[in-house]
């Protein structure tokens, strides 16, 4: 894994929008071999290319080798390749920001989502996932004032940043109306394009904590030693992140059978691991 270094961070956070497109090649995937194992689904964006919507600026499930472009790397970019792989497709993404990934989708930019997206309703609603890893929300801070973290209450009347259109902002959006009915003061959501932004908020005294996803929280946290720590604890980890295509695309189901192959053959425990995450973590059948 490369180190989300300060210097990296500051880049991420002033970057302008990221838009366009990268190719990069499929390697060979664990368990898999140079052969497809199954039949490449139909309709397909790009004929001969499985095309995937990222951010890659979400370490250590996609990020930039360097920090801001070249090959983009992560659990999901990984994952993404293997699952391009086990059809004999190549494999090609399509960058956009985190809230440009669903509208992405729907206008057919690409075939499906790997981002680190939780399986939530709303999403579900209006497009079709396959679970791919578990995961929860967690909460970062300065050393002092995470120790202090120990409820989510504990956070009514501070200051948090959220990634925009995120299922975590939309934790701290409920959390208002649990501290009104508690009577203490709302938290103050701050919203940032960019999960390095929101790194950024706290770091500058902008923010007094940030909800990020416990996946990258841990990362966040070990690239920043001495600036922020993990609250442990104070949400539990009860939702899964999902492969996201089109509501009834016939590559949903495909998706979801290669998904549990990948699975079932080691492929992605292996990807996982080579990842600097547990194993376990992808054991949603």
């Amino acid at each position: 894994m490369h180190a989300f270094t300060k210097t990296a961070v500051a880049a991420a956070a002033l970057a302008l929008l990221l838009s366009g497109c990268s190719s990069t090649p499929s390697p060979t995937p664990a368990g898999n071999g140079a052969t497809a194992a199954a039949k490449a689904p139909e309709g397909l964006a790009n004929a001969g290319k499985l095309t995937l919507c990222i951010d890659p600026e979400y370490a250590p499930l996609e990020y930039y080798a360097n920090g801001s472009s070249g090959t983009i790397e992560g659990f999901d970019a990984d994952a993404a390749r293997a699952l391009a792989a086990h059809w004999g497709l190549e494999t090609k993404f399509e960058v956009t920001t985190f809230d440009g990934l669903m509208p992405g989708l729907q206008s057919k930019r690409c075939d499906a989502i790997f981002g680190g997206l939780y399986m939530s309703e709303a999403r579900l609603a209006v497009a079709d996932a396959a679970p791919v890893m578990n995961a929860g929300p967690s909460i970062l801070a300065s050393p002092d004032n995470a120790a202090k973290i120990k409820d989510p209450l504990d956070l009514c009347g501070q200051s948090v940043a959220a990634q925009t259109a995120s299922s975590n902002a939309a934790r701290i959006t409920t959390l208002k109306d649990e501290c009104k009915a508690a009577g203490k003061d709302e938290p103050k959501l701050t919203e940032y394009p960019k999960t390095a932004e929101t790194v950024l908020a706290v770091i500058n005294g902008k923010s007094q904590a940030l909800i990020e996803t416990n996946v990258a929280a841990s990362y966040m946290a070990s690239q920043n030693a001495g600036k922020l720590a993990v609250a442990a604890n104070v949400f539990a980890t009860d939702t899964t992140f999902g492969v996201f295509s089109r509501k009834g695309d016939p590559i949903s189901p495909a998706i979801a059978e290669a998904l549990k192959a990948l699975h079932q053959d080691g492929t992605l425990a292996k990807i996982a691991t080579d990842n600097t995450l547990d194993a376990a973590i992808v054991d949603v059948y």
